[in-house]
């Protein structure tokens, strides 16, 4: 009898995992999918002896964050295989540059002496992201999954790429539509003030709470959270620093009527504002987007006052 695996969810970790061990335990996975890709290949590591020394998950800078890093040995060289990997999360602007920016630190701070920037993604993903194309080198899921000898892991992939999974959403024409209606109403009202992430004609998923996240720096983004009716900025590696900040920071604080929320690894300073759904005609919510975005201006503006050590 055939054995039946079954998942909820697969998430961008899920797959993270998956690709890492792959990284470290099959040299033949690493051999086909990195070091055959076109520019590795034309330095000619394809045909080269290699051992794989070390593979990382969630690497952090002040540049942004790998999803996986991988350093390979081959011979007295060391090398990197800087890894995004997207099920179908909306790209951040300029990641691939990113990739980029990192990897060139990494060179000069000695830790390796070349890098190669990869995206892996659905094949769909690949080819209907703006971003996307600006990756050196993309790997489709289903060319992963097509190399695999292992039921379980081509199940993992399977379900990732699949409808059931619930950790992809459905794409909807109406909130699709709403979201093209917004970067109208930003290019109007707010016009070179925000770099709000994604682009019209990007199909959008048809849950009603979209969050909109702005680019600030490498430091400081900020969130309106529409379906929890506020907004954040959000100071990335900052939330053990929660008692110093609020010290540092309190008559600002007092003076703005700021609340300071610890967000996962960030520290946030937050305006409460009113929920926006994304589901219901654009009208009826323009108030309350304005309402969002001066909040988000406002909280902009203080990132030149606020202190942070």
């Amino acid at each position: 009898m055939e054995m039946k695996i079954r998942f909820e969810g697969i998430y961008e970790r899920d797959m993270d995992l998956l690709f890492m061990r792959k990284l470290s335990a099959d040299k033949g996975f690493v051999k086909s999918f990195f070091l055959e890709a076109e520019q590795p290949k034309a330095k000619g590591y394809d045909k080269a002896e290699f051992t794989v020394e070390k593979v990382s998950h969630s690497v952090m800078t002040e540049d942004g964050e790998s999803d996986i890093e991988a350093v390979l040995s081959v011979g007295n060289r060391k090398i990197a295989l800087l890894i995004e990997d997207k099920i179908d999360a909306v790209a951040m602007p300029d990641q691939a540059s990113r990739y980029q920016l990192r990897g060139q630190k990494a060179v000069e701070r000695g830790d390796y002496e070349e890098f190669f920037v990869f995206i892996i993604a659905p094949r769909d993903y690949l080819s209907g992201n703006a971003e996307a194309k600006e990756y050196p080198h993309r790997i489709s899921y289903e060319d992963v999954r097509g190399s695999l000898t292992d039921e379980f892991e081509k199940a993992v992939i399977n379900h990732a790429l699949s409808d059931a999974n619930n950790t992809r959403l459905p794409r909807d024409a109406k909130v699709t539509a709403f979201w093209d209606q917004l970067y109208d109403f930003l290019n109007v009202n707010y016009h070179g003030i925000f770099e709000v992430h994604g682009h019209k004609g990007l199909a959008r998923s048809g849950a009603p709470g979209q969050w909109i996240t702005i680019t600030c720096n490498n430091q400081f983004g900020i969130q309106i959270k529409s379906d929890r009716g506020y907004v954040d900025l959000e100071i990335r590696n900052y939330a053990d620093k929660f008692q110093q900040f609020s010290k540092d920071n309190q008559q600002l604080i007092d003076e703005k009527k700021l609340h300071i929320r610890t967000a996962s690894k960030a520290l946030a300073v937050r305006y409460y504002v009113d929920c926006i759904d994304f589901t219901k005609e654009f009208e009826t919510q323009e108030a309350a987007l304005r309402t969002a975005f001066d909040a988000a201006k406002e909280l902009q503006d203080l990132i030149k006052v606020i202190k942070v050590r």
